[in-house]
């Protein structure tokens, strides 16, 4: 049966919208192959860990004394929950506090531990200054094979990381410090200090 012109013209027209559909499901799989062909980044792999997002800190302390300046001295050890791993999402923040004598002259208080960068430039009283290495304690391999600067954050200036550092559960993360200087000269200076450290980020658990 003979087709009229006004309906061969609505026929036309569907077949160049199914050749269109057909062209973009084309595409689309192309792109979906891709995906999948390619290897995920580091932040894919931990969102696609199972489990409940916490905000989280892993917080330690050590004391030390004058005698350890130029030492590799008594870590820090962050034991992570076997509950799930741990996401450090930026630098560790370190403070320390004069814990000896009971007199001293800033006894408790927060004390910074870099002389650098200070608004006057000048190297005031109970400062410290510290190298650090980051490792895996337990079976994973060390993170890092030799001290870094004071590349930390602030309770001012919380610095990320330039990307996320997975520990998994049972981690035992060792925070080492090398005492490069003390300063303290207060009217009644220290004799023991405690060096405070925050690994700051949040905790993927089992729910």
């Amino acid at each position: 049966m003979p087709v009229d012109a006004q309906t061969a013209a609505v026929i036309r027209g569907h077949h160049q919208k199914i050749a269109v559909l057909q062209q973009q499901n084309q595409q689309i799989i192309a792109a979906l192959n891709a995906m999948q062909s390619r290897p995920r980044s580091i932040q894919e792999e931990i969102d696609a860990i199972e489990g409940r997002r916490i905000e989280g800190t892993l917080s330690g302390e050590v004391t030390f004394t004058a005698a350890d300046v130029g030492q590799r001295a008594a870590p820090i050890v962050f034991q992570v929950s076997q509950d799930g791993p741990f996401v450090m999402t930026h630098y560790p923040m370190a403070l320390w506090y004069p814990s000896e004598p009971s007199n001293a002259t800033n006894l408790g208080r927060w004390r910074p531990v870099s002389t650098f960068p200070l608004p006057s430039q000048v190297v005031d009283t109970d400062i410290i200054d510290i190298m650090y290495e980051l490792n895996d304690g337990g079976s994973q391999r060390l993170g890092q094979n030799a001290p870094r600067g004071p590349l930390l954050s602030r309770p001012d200036n919380i610095v990320p990381t330039p990307i996320p550092t997975l520990w998994s559960p049972n981690a035992a993360i060792i925070f080492q410090p090398t005492y490069l200087a003390l300063t303290w000269n207060a009217n009644v200076p220290p004799t023991q200090g405690v060096l405070h450290v925050d690994l700051i980020g949040y905790r993927i658990v089992n729910m």
